[in-house]
C-alpha cells in the first residue's frame, strides 16, 4: 500500500494543489472586476428566485452553469479570495482526472508527463485568481473525458449516464456547446443509419441526448422570458458582429459598445484609434442601442450577416485571424506589439505543430482510433470551427486543452518505438570496411573501361 501511494494521482499532484493556492492569493484582486461582477451578478439574482431580469431588459449574457456555482457560497456570503480558491481545487481534480483518463489509453510515463506539461501551462495559471469558468470547465471537460472512455472500457451505461449528465452542465456553462451537442446528435444518428456497425454511435447519440436532456430546463425558461426557441443568450449577436468586421486592420476581436478600445491589450489609448472606431460603426451602434437586449442580439447578428455577405473575403481572414489568437494571443486590432507575444507564439507553435503531427498521424491510423477519441475529436472540432465564428481568444482554445492532451496521449503510447541509439563499434567499422573495398572494386572496374 506503502509503496502504491508515489504513482498515485492525488498524490503525485497535491503540491500543485498548494501551488495554485498561492497563485490564487498573491494575484487576487481586493475587488470583482470584469466578467467577475456579471457571473456574482447572475449567482445573486439566482438566490433571489430568478436568472434574467423581466422583459424587456432580459438579459442572458452567459448561461447559468457558473452562477449556480457560485450561488451556494454567495449564499454563505464568502469572500470573494475563499470562492477563487477553489479554482486550485478544480484545476487540481482536472489534472488527477486527466490523468487517469490519459492512463487508460495509454501508460503511466505518458500520462506524468502530459498532466505535468498541462499543470504548468502558463494561460492555465494566469486565469487562476479570477472568477472566471476556465479551471471549473477545465474540470468538467477533464471529467467527461474520464467517465465517457470508462463507458466504453467497461461497457457502463453508469458511466455513460455521468458523461452525458457533465456535458449538460458543461454545456449550461459554456453555451456554445448547445450547438454543439445537435450537431453531433445529428452526425452520431446519422452515422448509425448508414453503417451496419451502429452500436458506438448509439451509445454516443445516448450521451448526446443526456446532455441536452439537462438543458432542457434552461431553454424552456429563454423560451417562456424572451419566445424564442433554443434560445441559448443573446451575447452572440455582438460577438458575430465583430467577428465580421469589414474594415482594415480590425481582426474580429471584441469592442466594448462604448468604441473605446479598453479591451485588452490595454496600452493603446489612442483618440485617433476611438475616431476611426466610432467612424465605422457608431452609426450601426446608435441604432442598433436604442433597441432592448434581445432585440439588440438580432440586430447585430442581422448586421453581421449583411457584412458577410458584402465581404466574404474579409469574413475568411477574420475567421483566420480568430484561430491566431486561440494559438498565439494575437493579433489584436489597433494594438501596439506586447512582450508576451513572443512566449505566446512558442507555446502556441508547439501546440500548432503536435496538433498536425497528431491530426496526419490519426488519418493515416485510423481504424486504430479507439472510438471514443473519434468522439471527442469530433465534439473538440465542431466546437472549434463555431468559435472560430466569434470573437476568439486563447481561453476558447484552452477548454479543449484536455481532449488534445488525452489525443496526444493515446498516439504517443501507440506509435512505433523510434531508434535513436547508434550501431555498435565493431558493426559500424564492418561496415566502413565493406564500403571501402566496393569503393576500391568500383575505381578498378573504371580503370578497366579507361
Amino acid at each position: 500500500m506503502i509503496k502504491k501511494i508515489p504513482r498515485n494521482p492525488w498524490f503525485i499532484f497535491l503540491p500543485f494543489l498548494c501551488f495554485y493556492a498561492y497563485i490564487v492569493i498573491i494575484n487576487k484582486w481586493p475587488t470583482l472586476y470584469g466578467d467577475e461582477i456579471r457571473y456574482v451578478r447572475f449567482g445573486r439574482s439566482l438566490l433571489h428566485g430568478f436568472y434574467s431580469p423581466p422583459p424587456p431588459h432580459i438579459n442572458l449574457w452567459n448561461g447559468p452553469g457558473y452562477p449556480l456555482l457560485l450561488a451556494p457560497f454567495l449564499a454563505l456570503k464568502a469572500h470573494a479570495l475563499t470562492i477563487t480558491l477553489i479554482n486550485a481545487l478544480y484545476l487540481y481534480v482536472a489534472l488527477v482526472l486527466l490523468f487517469k483518463a490519459i492512463k487508460l489509453v495509454s501508460n503511466h510515463k505518458i500520462a506524468l508527463v502530459l498532466c505535468l506539461l498541462l499543470a504548468i501551462y502558463p494561460n492555465t495559471l494566469s486565469i487562476l485568481p479570477i472568477l472566471y469558468t476556465e479551471a471549473f470547465t477545465g474540470l468538467l471537460v477533464s471529467a467527461f473525458i474520464y467517465t465517457l472512455t470508462l463507458s466504453y472500457t467497461k461497457s457502463s451505461s453508469g458511466y455513460a449516464v455521468a458523461a452525458g449528465l457533465i456535458l449538460g452542465f458543461l454545456t449550461l456553462t459554456k453555451v456554445i456547446f448547445g450547438y454543439v451537442l445537435v450537431i453531433c446528435l445529428i452526425g452520431a444518428l446519422t452515422k448509425a443509419l448508414l453503417t451496419k456497425k451502429r452500436m458506438n454511435y448509439l451509445r454516443s447519440a445516448r450521451v448526446l441526448a443526456i446532455a441536452l436532456a439537462v438543458t432542457l430546463p434552461y431553454l424552456f425558461y429563454t423560451w417562456h422570458i424572451t419566445g424564442k426557441v433554443f434560445y441559448w443568450g443573446n451575447s452572440g449577436g455582438m460577438s458575430l458582429y465583430w467577428m465580421s468586421t469589414p474594415y482594415e486592420h480590425e481582426f474580429g476581436d471584441w469592442k466594448l459598445p462604448e468604441l473605446n478600445n479598453n479591451q485588452y491589450p490595454i496600452l493603446f489609448k489612442s483618440k485617433d484609434v476611438i475616431a476611426i472606431l466610432k467612424k465605422n460603426h457608431q452609426k450601426e451602434f446608435n441604432f442598433i442601442l436604442k433597441h432592448n437586449e434581445v432585440e439588440q442580439d438580432e440586430l447585430f447578428k442581422q448586421a453581421a450577416i449583411r457584412n458577410i455577405e458584402q465581404n466574404p473575403l474579409k469574413f475568411a481572414q477574420n475567421y483566420y485571424y480568430n484561430f491566431a489568437r486561440m494559438l498565439f494571443n494575437f493579433p489584436y486590432s489597433y494594438a501596439y506589439q506586447d512582450g508576451a507575444i513572443v512566449g505566446n507564439i512558442i507555446r502556441g507553435s508547439l501546440m500548432l505543430w503536435a496538433t498536425v503531427i497528431s491530426m496526419v498521424l490519426t488519418v493515416l491510423n485510423w481504424r486504430r482510433i479507439i472510438y471514443p477519441l473519434r468522439f471527442l475529436l469530433f465534439i473538440a472540432g465542431v466546437y472549434l470551427a463555431l468559435s472560430g465564428a466569434l470573437s476568439a481568444y486563447p481561453r476558447q482554445l484552452d477548454v479543449i486543452l484536455p481532449v488534445l492532451f488525452f489525443w496526444m496521449g493515446f498516439l504517443a503510447a501507440n506509435l512505433p518505438g523510434l531508434k535513436l541509439k547508434f550501431m555498435e563499434e565493431e558493426n559500424l567499422d564492418a561496415i566502413s570496411l565493406h564500403d571501402l573495398e566496393e569503393e576500391l572494386a568500383d575505381e578498378q572496374g573504371a580503370a578497366k573501361v579507361y
